[in-house]
């Protein structure tokens, strides 16, 4: 004991340096124990998320999937998925009017200007005449 008081009144600023850099070391390792301590806790709850992930997509295969797939709209359902047409089905397409749009000028009298507008049988003014049309071309 009397040695250590010697050394303590001889050197006190090595002793202080010392202490402060165990200190620091101390320090670099709590932190680095923290931050594994975080890491290892994150990693278990993705862990366990990825789990109910896939245990949730394994019982919607088994509860679901499998009788979807054994049903017997299953060949319906997969062509349709991958595009493939029943025999009686079509394909429908709209195409825009690339046909120039007449334009008549206003005159004073509206009963001769309305007298020069073309019937076209082609041209669809409403709802009802498209399906008039939709009609005739079915029974044609």
């Amino acid at each position: 004991m009397p040695k250590l008081k010697y050394y303590l009144r001889k050197y006190p600023n090595r002793i202080k340096y010392g202490l402060l850099i165990i200190d620091i070391f101390a320090m670099i390792i709590a932190i680095r124990v923290y931050v594994n301590y975080v890491a290892i806790e994150t990693t278990i709850s993705s862990t366990t998320l990825e789990r109910e992930g896939k245990m949730a997509e394994l019982a919607f295969s088994q509860n679901f999937l499998v009788n979807y797939e054994k049903s017997d709209y299953a060949k319906f359902f997969l062509q349709h998925e991958n595009n493939m047409l029943a025999p009686d089905e079509f394909i429908i397409k709209f195409e825009e009017n690339t046909k120039p749009i007449l334009t008549w000028s206003t005159e004073t009298d509206t009963s001769t200007s309305q007298s020069q507008t073309p019937q076209d049988p082609n041209l669809i003014t409403s709802p009802q005449a498209s399906w008039a049309k939709f009609l005739q071309d079915k029974i044609k």
